[in-house]
């Protein structure tokens, strides 16, 4: 008896040791950051009164990406009107190329290029100054995607899955070391954007710079946790950039 019961407890410790390795490397992977970075080589290949044939190089500095879109501005009146090696749409100024299937998935340090037709006013065809790949600006560097919680208050990142027209936000409230007792986050909308629903938030104006307030039930938040909102909205996104603040 004595020796099933030493085999019981040595059964018990392992499972226990076990569960205790599953544990660590489930919150190691939760913790872990992501890199994200990008470099943009954009040129005018061909120019010809009222047209002119641009192509785009994007090279992916940060960890494996698979799927992608491109974004940026025209200030010209610049309009695409076929592309090739990618899907484009365009809203106003704004454009988006996104991956065909062929070249979904770009490694660390991998690039793909791809060209497109458009219509310019003859006067002037400036290059685009910004572009911003799946939401993380292109500045020849890398950031991380999701940063640390500061040593106190909160922080806050945004994802958005874009359609012509309109789009939807979610976004993720995480708490710094000290536990929060009520949030507020602030995204300064681009022009032309305008919100029409959200949840999980209470918003304060629908334009321009807007601020969503925790709701009741997702107020406190344990130091180093988080919870989301979401909103969805009209127009072109492009980067947004939200501020949280505690309380």
């Amino acid at each position: 008896m004595r020796t099933g019961r030493r085999r019981m407890t040595l059964i018990a410790s392992t499972a226990a040791a076990t569960a205790t390795l599953v544990t660590a490397s489930l919150l190691t992977a939760v913790t872990a950051q992501a890199a994200a970075g990008c470099q943009v080589a954009y040129s005018v290949a061909s120019q010809w009164p009222g047209g002119f044939t641009g192509n785009v190089t994007v090279t992916n500095l940060g960890d494996p990406v698979s799927g992608w879109t491109l974004r940026w501005s025209y200030g010209a009146g610049q309009q695409v009107s076929q592309a090739w090696g990618a899907t484009v749409s365009q809203s106003g100024g704004q454009v988006s190329a996104t991956n065909v299937d062929y070249n979904a998935n770009l490694a660390t340090n991998g690039s793909t290029s791809f060209g497109f037709n458009a219509s310019w006013n003859s006067s002037s065809n400036p290059a685009p100054t910004s572009f911003t790949l799946n939401n993380v600006a292109c500045t020849g560097g890398t950031t991380p995607t999701t940063p640390p919680p500061g040593p106190g208050g909160c922080t806050a990142t945004v994802t958005v899955n874009q359609w012509t027209g309109g789009f939807v936000a979610n976004v993720r409230v995480t708490a710094g070391s000290s536990a929060l007792n009520g949030w507020t986050v602030t995204i300064a909308l681009p022009s032309g954007v305008t919100v029409t629903n959200a949840w999980s938030a209470d918003r304060s104006g629908n334009t321009g710079t807007t601020n969503f307030r925790n709701v009741a039930y997702n107020g406190q938040v344990g130091a180093g946790q988080s919870t989301e909102f979401g909103f969805q909205a009209n127009g072109t996104a492009g980067t947004l950039t939200p501020t949280c603040a505690a309380g």
